[in-house]
């Protein structure tokens, strides 16, 4: 059974923007200093804090991909192990999607850093961890990095378009781990933490520094499972 978190006052001053995640119906919060009020910064240090932990957690129980049995569809070596060609491009094409709505987000979070800021609504996008009211138009639940990377659910670590769309590129009767398109998801899944821990921490400049890291991370990855390589094209605008 999935189990759902709200966190209050998350974007007291916007009417959209990190609420879309919070899966409980939402009240107005009033403007006022009480010790029940967060700021966003500390609503989203927070948020960060607990899907880092979570993230952690997973870590010791599974490894850096979303586990074989939740991933693969219980079909062995390949997700798509199995799946007539017809299959396996509709679920590609659907992984594809999702990954483009992804890198959107990350641009923005890319351009919010640049301007200095290190909370706000590009962060949440990039980061918070928890499930949202309903899935938007890509079919994402999630904001970027768990919807790319995978959510913790339970003990295991959940989905993660990411690899699956890395591993569609597996040829038959190899290991995904052998796959190009893997190598460099798993390259570039290392690379969100530092971000994170930067905007935690209110440090742009450190977190400018982790971006710039990841960024031809993401661009490789993006290349290898046959989307345009640069972070810069008008599909991710």
């Amino acid at each position: 059974m999935k189990t759902f978190f709200s966190i209050s006052c998350l974007a007291a001053t916007s009417s959209f923007g990190a609420l879309a995640y919070a899966p409980e119906r939402q009240t107005a919060c009033k403007s006022s200093t009480t010790s029940t009020d967060l700021s966003r910064r500390a609503a989203l240090s927070r948020a960060i804090s607990v899907s880092g932990s979570a993230f952690a957690s997973a870590a010791l129980l599974s490894t850096a991909n979303p586990s074989q049995s939740l991933a693969f569809d219980g079909s062995g070596s390949s997700a798509y192990s199995g799946k007539n060609p017809q299959s396996v491009l509709e679920r590609r094409k659907a992984y594809q999607a999702r990954v483009v709505q992804d890198t959107k987000d990350f641009n923005r979070l890319g351009a919010a850093i640049s301007r200095g800021e290190t909370d706000g609504d590009p962060w949440a996008f990039v980061f918070f961890p928890f499930e949202r009211r309903e899935p938007d138009a890509a079919g994402r639940t999630f904001a970027a990095v768990p919807d790319l990377i995978g959510h913790v659910e339970g003990r295991e670590l959940v989905g993660g378009c990411g690899y699956l769309l890395a591993s569609s590129f597996t040829k038959a009767g190899k290991p995904p781990e052998t796959t190009p398109a893997v190598k460099s998801y798993t390259a570039l899944s290392q690379k969100f933490d530092p971000i994170k821990a930067a905007g935690a921490k209110g440090d742009a400049g450190k977190a400018k520094a982790a971006f710039d890291k990841a960024a031809p991370l993401f661009a490789k990855y993006l290349e290898d499972v046959g989307l345009p390589g640069d972070l810069s094209d008008p599909l991710y605008r």
